[in-house]
């Protein structure tokens, strides 16, 4: 009886040591995921970098959801701090923002190219 209930001391010990390891195991896995999901809310967070940058802050602002000329988006470029000739925002927002990433789309009223976001 004495031999038993110390294999069962020696088993239950064994069985704590173990719930008490999984319980740290548990921890420091949760601290790691707490870590890496707060590393990849922060790279979420979008920078506008560049003419395009500028661009797309407009677009995320709902600037463009009515159509709008080039002399307006270069005004409010920059407003927005984003200094850059005519010629080159209107460069960018036909090749890039239409023909390359087709976020654009531009309606000829009264002889003016007017850019709007395409639905």
């Amino acid at each position: 009886m004495i031999e038993e209930n110390g294999g069962e001391r020696i088993i239950d010990g064994k069985i704590k040591a173990l719930e008490k390891k999984i319980q740290d195991h548990e921890k420091r896995i949760s601290e790691l995921e707490r870590a890496v999901f707060i590393r990849k809310a922060k790279l979420r967070v979008q920078e506008f970098k560049g003419l395009s940058g500028g661009i797309g802050c407009l677009i995320s602002k709902g600037f463009l959801n009515s159509p709008r000329s080039v002399k307006e988006i270069h005004a409010e470029l920059g407003k927005e701090g984003y200094h850059y000739s005519v010629q080159a925002v209107d460069k960018i927002l036909r090749v890039d923002f239409m023909a390359k990433r087709k976020i654009l789309t531009r309606i000829k009223e009264n002889n003016i190219w007017r850019y709007v976001v395409r639905k």
